[in-house]
């Protein structure tokens, strides 16, 4: 399989020895600005990517391109109505990161309920009166509303209800009404896991139907004491709204890992509320997890080039 595949950022060595192993030069972007995409691409079949745009303008560029592959789940920085309707695979790896994420969104849960951004931060100001002048929730016991229940979605369920024996409600149109066995109990009534729930954890994906879909009125429905967490994608929620509704106490604060637009910006007034905790989309960024999705974005690639269908595909053109 002489091939050659285009890493626009860095990934794991675990992928990269495989991708050698099957006789495939890997090749590093110098950037992963459009021009130098293009560019980098020219010589390349295949290109793994995490953050890269592939637009129209780059993938028209580089017609040979025989397969993409996302090094992570979501795919909206690929254009792939453009893959579809020219026939380019995409690949990605839904299930390498599911653990890391479960966990940085349950340790936002933990983080925003004890306050601990804050006592850390006052404390180191010498301020040890912030242990009795804020005061911090227990999460066991509390119900944990979900948006969207996949693979991320699940096994933070699984932490809240058997860890902290919380109630869990999760709200997906694509699954059937009722609680299961594991003791989630899904429905198609967001405005009832809104209102009931002390904390909502969002785990859809940036689709046209789920963009800004969490916005003022979901807000108003949720109770003043509730914490919004969101480890998906920034693009979900309506941003300004979210910070009228921590402003005017609608909520009572919010922990999150994505932001719209990605990176947040210096001047971001999230950055300055007490109330809030905000990481740099990272939640994925384990050891643990960055070796695996490298490894499985490059299981698909060899699948593809190879002729086979692939594992985890999002598009592939039926032969």
């Amino acid at each position: 399989m002489a091939h050659r595949i285009l890493v626009a950022e860095v990934v794991a060595d675990s992928g990269l020895d495989a991708l050698r192993a099957q006789g495939c030069e890997v090749k590093q972007t110098h950037s992963i600005a459009k021009e130098d995409l293009i560019r980098d691409l020219a010589d390349c079949d295949g290109i793994i990517v995490r953050t890269a745009v592939l637009d129209a303008d780059v993938l028209s560029a580089n017609p040979q391109l025989k397969v993409i592959g996302k090094h992570g789940v979501g795919v909206d920085n690929v254009d792939l109505d453009y893959c579809r309707s020219h026939g380019i695979p995409v690949v990605n790896t839904p299930r390498a990161n599911s653990q890391s994420v479960a966990e940085h969104a349950i340790t936002l849960m933990l983080a925003s309920a004890k306050q601990i951004c804050l006592k850390s931060a006052c404390y180191a100001k010498e301020d040890y009166a912030v242990k009795d002048r804020v005061l911090g929730n227990e999460v066991t016991g509390k119900t944990l509303g979900l948006i969207g229940f996949g693979n991320i979605g699940s096994r933070v369920a699984n932490m809240a209800h058997h860890g902290f024996g919380m109630k869990v409600i999760a709200c997906d149109p694509f699954l059937p009404v009722g609680v299961r066995e594991d003791g989630v109990e899904v429905t198609h009534d967001a405005e009832r896991v809104y209102r009931e729930a002390d904390f909502i954890s969002v785990h859809t994906p940036a689709t046209p139907e789920t963009i800004k879909s969490i916005s003022t009125q979901q807000f108003k429905w949720m109770k003043k004491t509730a914490y919004l967490i969101n480890t998906s994608r920034g693009s979900v929620v309506d941003e300004p709204a979210l910070i009228q509704a921590l402003r005017d106490g609608e909520i009572a604060g919010a922990g999150l890992d994505v932001s719209d637009p990605e990176p947040a910006r210096g001047d971001n007034p999230m950055h300055r509320m007490d109330n809030v905790i905000m990481t740099p989309h990272s939640a994925a960024g384990t050891v643990d997890a960055l070796d695996r999705m490298s490894a499985d974005v490059a299981k698909g690639i060899i699948e593809v080039l190879s002729g086979s269908k692939p594992t985890w595909a999002v598009v592939w053109p039926e032969k």
